[in-house]
């Protein structure tokens, strides 16, 4: 048979696409699917991570806005029982020198809109700007309670002093805040009462608020407890309300939520409740802050249409280099695949110089070696690949420790922080039960801070800040613990104690060291502390936040005794003996 005939008998092959047409479209369908699922995963988390993050910005924002309410109490709290403890207040032979007295007080905080003193019977004897001088008040709540020991009356409309006071765009509110006035001998000699301008309340909403965040719809709405709104827009103002939110706060809890609302429109909500742990001179106000929800996630939307865009673009760019790439890899093994075809199409003229020098890519250059050589090579880079990602694994496990350490780091100070306090707090708690030996907390508060903060600047008061903390790591041991829990407040924990004098004796060892000057740049400065002391018995059920609070508050009773002293909170209830 003729070779025009064997031609003829050899069967038509299947014509198959092109490895360059293959190459493109799995390119293209990869770069596809990629974008797709990077763009829901993308999505899902952005929208995941600004839910959170608006949660939390509320929630913060609720909790400023409660600690600014309980600051504001707290100082009129403070300052009837200094006024009360006052010479010429428990003897009020002078009532102008009296009054002048209260004007003072007055000059300096103007959201006190009246301060007077009334008689045993009722009488006012002194008031800033003689208002209601020689009037009786005993049909006044406050007269009455204000004779049992310091309290607060909650928000309520002026009745005398309404048509007294200068007339306002707004009607006078007020929070009463009243206290006995005693003899050494405790003989009651009168009622101190300041009444505090609720004009103080939206002084604070307002300041606190970014002019960003009211333009974004944020607003704070302070709700008492029976439901009435005190504060908030002006539609809602002494109205009643009920809202998830409103139940969580007045049952003590703090966060954020999503909800819808009376209005219809679903907010993202934070909530807190003042007062806190306060007993007669606090007001259990609900602090709420919400946002629409569409405003909450508009830098989340925002985020999402721009991501849509850019994968869009990248999903294009990314098509025509898939194309570019797919003619570049195809053509060696185009060129190779022509001569390997040559050669079976004449297999008795076939010699390796047939075979073109094939360059462009490693595969191609290595396709005709021998199979040994081949699976020696592939053993060789799969231990090498073996070896990097061991060695990426470590890299990562080491990166992740530092990232956990520098969690639990305060910044400024380099002490532990309020995340490492919480977990370490337990576990010393538990410890003292296990080996029967109890433990203490130090609630270390910085006396004349702001001062220096106010006066020096923030670089020095952040210099202050550092040596303070160094100073009480240096003065306890090892196997104790020191914190920075936030701004200039500290906490210690003391363990392996013989009992509630070892405490003490930490404690008033801290004292004498934080009290000796520290050297900033602009010279030496000498400030204090007010330490709480709180003791956790082995037999006692731990409960961490109860003993910090008690140590809190026990804190706070050495700052109301005079600062730069110590505390201890009682095992039982029983009053805080100062030292």
């Amino acid at each position: 048979m003729t070779t025009s005939s064997d031609a003829i008998l050899q069967p038509k092959r299947a014509k198959h696409f092109r490895l360059a047409a293959l190459m493109v479209s799995f390119s293209c369908l990869t770069v596809a699917i990629t974008v797709l699922l990077q763009l829901l995963l993308v999505d899902h988390y952005a929208i995941a991570h600004a839910s959170e993050q608006a949660r939390l910005r509320l929630q913060q924002l609720s909790w400023q806005m409660r600690d600014s309410l309980d600051r504001t109490l707290d100082q009129a709290v403070r300052d009837v029982y200094l006024l009360s403890a006052l010479p010429q207040v428990q003897r009020p032979a002078d009532p102008a020198a009296v009054r002048q007295i209260l004007e003072n007080l007055q000059h300096y905080f103007s959201d006190y809109a009246w301060i007077g003193i009334a008689d045993p019977n009722g009488k006012v004897l002194a008031a800033t700007g003689g208002l209601l001088e020689n009037r009786d008040v005993t049909a006044r709540p406050w007269f009455h309670t204000g004779q049992q020991g310091v309290v607060a009356h909650d928000y309520h409309p002026a009745l005398l002093l309404g048509q007294l006071l200068p007339r306002t765009s707004d009607p006078w509110r007020f929070v009463d805040i009243a206290g006995p006035i005693r003899n050494a001998d405790g003989t009651l000699r009168g009622v101190l009462a300041i009444h505090l301008s609720w004009s103080w309340a939206r002084s604070l909403a307002r300041d606190l608020l970014t002019p960003a965040q009211r333009d974004i719809g944020a607003e704070i709405i302070v709700v008492r407890s029976d439901g009435v709104v005190l504060l908030g827009p002006n539609d809602m103002l002494e109205k009643r309300i009920a809202t998830q939110s409103l139940t969580l706060a007045q049952q003590g809890k703090t966060g954020a939520i999503t909800e819808r609302w009376p209005d219809g429109c679903v907010y993202v909500t934070g909530y807190s409740q003042s007062g806190g742990s306060r007993e007669h001179a606090a007001l259990h106000w609900a602090v709420l802050v919400r946002q629409t929800e569409q405003a909450a996630m508009a830098s989340a939307h925002q985020f999402e249409h721009r991501a849509l865009w850019f994968s869009l673009l990248l999903a294009a760019v990314l098509a025509c280099l898939a194309a570019l790439l797919a003619r570049r890899l195809a053509a060696p093994l185009k060129s190779l695949s022509g001569a390997i075809e040559g050669m079976a199409q004449a297999p008795d003229q076939a010699r390796p110089e047939a075979i073109p020098p094939i360059g462009g890519f490693y595969e191609a250059e290595v396709l005709s070696d021998a199979l040994r050589g081949l699976i020696r090579s592939e053993r060789h880079h799969r231990v090498e690949l073996e070896e990097m990602n061991a060695h990426l694994e470590e890299t990562v496990a080491a990166r992740t420790a530092e990232l956990q350490g520098l969690l639990m780091r305060d910044v400024l100070t380099g002490l532990p922080n309020r995340r490492a306090l919480l977990q370490a707090l337990p576990e010393a708690m538990a410890r003292a039960a296990r080996l029967d030996r109890p433990c203490a907390v130090l609630f270390l508060d910085m006396d004349g801070f702001k001062q220096v903060n106010d006066t020096r600047g923030h670089e020095e008061g952040d210099e202050l800040l550092r040596q303070f903390g160094s100073r009480i790591l240096t003065c306890i041991r090892q196997t104790d613990m020191a914190a920075r829990l936030a701004g200039d407040e500290f906490v210690v924990i003391l363990e392996m104690l013989g009992g509630e004098p070892d405490a003490v004796a930490k404690a008033d060892f801290l004292l004498s060291q934080l009290t000796r000057p520290f050297i900033l740049s602009s010279g030496s400065v000498q400030v204090g502390a007010s330490i709480g002391v709180a003791l956790q018995m082995p037999h006692q059920v731990p409960d961490p936040a109860r003993l910090l609070a008690r140590a809190d508050q026990a804190m706070y009773e050495a700052k109301r005794k005079g600062k730069s002293r110590v505390a201890t909170a009682p095992v039982e209830a029983e009053p805080v003996a100062v030292r």
